[in-house]
């Protein structure tokens, strides 16, 4: 392979003096916390602005995860006990977390052969205590959020879109993340841009954002600086505010984001072209393509065994991202043990022995999701770095046909 290969985290591939400049600003002035400090600190609100333009949206929180804007939307949202979340069998362990932390139960939904949320199950797995859809837009690429929405809206269900891994795509030139109630994002070190943490909420809808503002910190929500008793908004806080030192980084990374989704996106594409579907292999489906970010590559063979050799092919060429799916640990339903021990919070049992989950029994072993489960062991993930050269495309390319023809 050709020296010095790009990192398997894109938002690094990309960091410079603009991000060394911006975190030494905070560290001059002192003003390490989001709200006050020595001298008004401005990075973590500037990042909120420009999110709030990129995307188009009324409101933005900057939080400091991807697992705290999970948290802090359900809260919003009011999911608790009695409440079923429905999540699709792809999906990252946070996600799931989430939903048990406030003592609500996970139904998981099949995936298509997009790897992401099937509507036609998501329409079976409704009940009448579903109180929440989390799309998760995985690998980088959307979920079919026009067929999610008409199912949602027809129900009156409220939708969460996680984008923790697709910051930057879109579905049908709308920026995902804002279909639904309201859209979730990490800065994370694996996503597409990084503040090696952090995370941000983005809605439509003023009361949600109050209620968001309140449940990310304090328990009320912050005014000019200062916690806003009388506001009428009483929530329990998470203490999941922003630093201004990851809002200094994550303000120079969103301004890159679409040139690193960009570049990522064409490489992705190039090597997806090289391929083909030949050979009894076929490529993921994307739903839609302009709307890719492009962080992974997804083949899916006629039979188990074929997408295993494939990966062991591919890694033994040496690119070590490479997964053959059902080993790709806590993105797998049935790989997450506490989830399928149906671990409790505490020794009461819940949530799953809640008088109010009584009626919401479910099984998350192997099995649960036949058809992503068939679909996971013959498929392939491959991570696309995001800054190649067209060299280095080339190499990835020839490697990986040369596992698809073995």
């Amino acid at each position: 392979m050709e020296n010095h290969w790009p990192f398997e985290f894109p938002g690094v591939n990309w960091l410079d003096e603009e991000e060394q400049h911006a975190v030494l600003d905070v560290v001059e002035n002192g003003s390490l916390f989001r709200y006050y400090g020595p001298v008004e600190p401005t990075h973590v609100h500037q990042l909120e602005a420009y999110a709030k333009a990129y995307f188009g949206v009324k409101y933005a929180l900057a939080v400091n995860s991807g697992t705290g804007a999970l948290f802090t939307s359900m809260s919003a949202l009011g999911v608790g006990p009695g409440c079923e979340v429905i999540v699709p069998a792809y999906m990252w362990v946070a996600t799931v977390g989430a939903v048990v932390r406030h003592n609500a139960i996970p139904v998981f939904c099949e995936v298509d052969e997009s790897f992401t949320m099937d509507p036609a199950d998501l329409e079976r797995k409704i009940t009448p205590r579903t109180k929440l859809i989390v799309p998760v837009h995985m690998s980088g690429a959307p979920s079919d959020m026009s067929r999610i929405m008409e199912i949602a809206n027809g129900h009156k269900i409220a939708v969460m879109e996680d984008c923790a891994q697709s910051s930057g795509g879109s579905f049908n030139s709308q920026k995902l993340g804002t279909f639904g109630d309201v859209g979730i994002y990490s800065f994370q070190i694996n996503k597409n841009i990084t503040a090696g943490e952090g995370g941000l909420i983005v809605t439509n809808d003023e009361s949600i954002y109050m209620r968001a503002l309140s449940a990310h910190d304090l328990g009320v929500p912050w005014t000019n600086a200062e916690p806003d008793v009388a506001s009428g908004i009483n929530l329990w806080g998470h203490g999941r505010r922003m630093s201004e030192l990851c809002g200094a980084v994550a303000n120079v990374q969103i301004r890159k984001m679409q040139q690193i989704v960009n570049h990522m996106r064409e490489s992705k594409w190039r090597i997806r072209e090289s391929l083909g579907g030949s050979n009894g292999m076929q490529l993921r489906r994307i739903n839609d393509p302009q709307g890719d970010t492009g962080p992974a590559l997804i083949m899916t063979f006629e039979e188990g065994g074929r997408a295993k050799d494939a990966a062991s092919f591919i890694k033994s060429e040496g690119f070590s991202n490479v997964w053959h799916m059902p080993e790709y640990g806590l993105h797998i339903y049935y790989n997450i043990p506490s989830l399928v021990n149906k671990v409790p919070l505490s020794a009461a049992g819940n949530p799953w022995k809640l008088r109010e989950n009584a009626e919401s029994i479910y099984d998350y072993s192997k099995g649960a999701c036949p058809q992503s489960d068939d679909l996971f062991e013959r498929s392939v993930l491959v991570s696309i770095p995001s800054r190649l050269t067209l060299k280095q495309e080339n190499a990835m390319s020839d490697v990986i046909s040369k596992a698809v023809g073995a």
